[in-house]
């Protein structure tokens, strides 16, 4: 799960940097703003962690755990939500319905079945 959220920092850190960076602000400002940023992302990650707390064990399926694709995931999902955006799908107005998309595909993420002997051989 820490690296589905790194990558999903990382996806989202560039328009905060760049805002951060713009903007005429007091240093404790920047800092709070930081600190609020990594809070506020890491609500859809919990999407993750219930789907896999409530997931039905199975012998031979137990999810994605590299954690380069995990990663990747997480880098791709950010994208997704900024185009959600970009195209107004979702707008400003309606943030808790973007949170709850996001935490919807992270959800998707831990309920993907990857076959571990098929993971083995890599």
């Amino acid at each position: 799960m820490l690296y589905l959220y790194l990558g999903f920092l990382l996806g989202q850190s560039y328009s905060v940097i760049k805002v951060i960076y713009t903007a005429n602000i007091p240093f404790l400002t920047i800092v709070f703003s930081v600190i609020v940023f990594l809070i506020w992302s890491f609500f859809p990650v919990i999407g993750y962690a219930v789907a896999k707390a409530i997931r039905v064990k199975t012998t031979d399926t137990e999810g994605c755990q590299n954690k380069y694709a995990l990663l990747a995931l997480g880098i791709s999902i950010s994208a997704i939500e900024s185009v959600l955006y970009h195209y107004e799908l979702i707008t400003s107005i309606d943030d808790y319905w973007g949170m709850l998309i996001t935490a919807l595909m992270f959800s998707v993420v831990a309920l993907l079945p990857v076959n571990k002997l098929r993971l083995a051989a890599y």
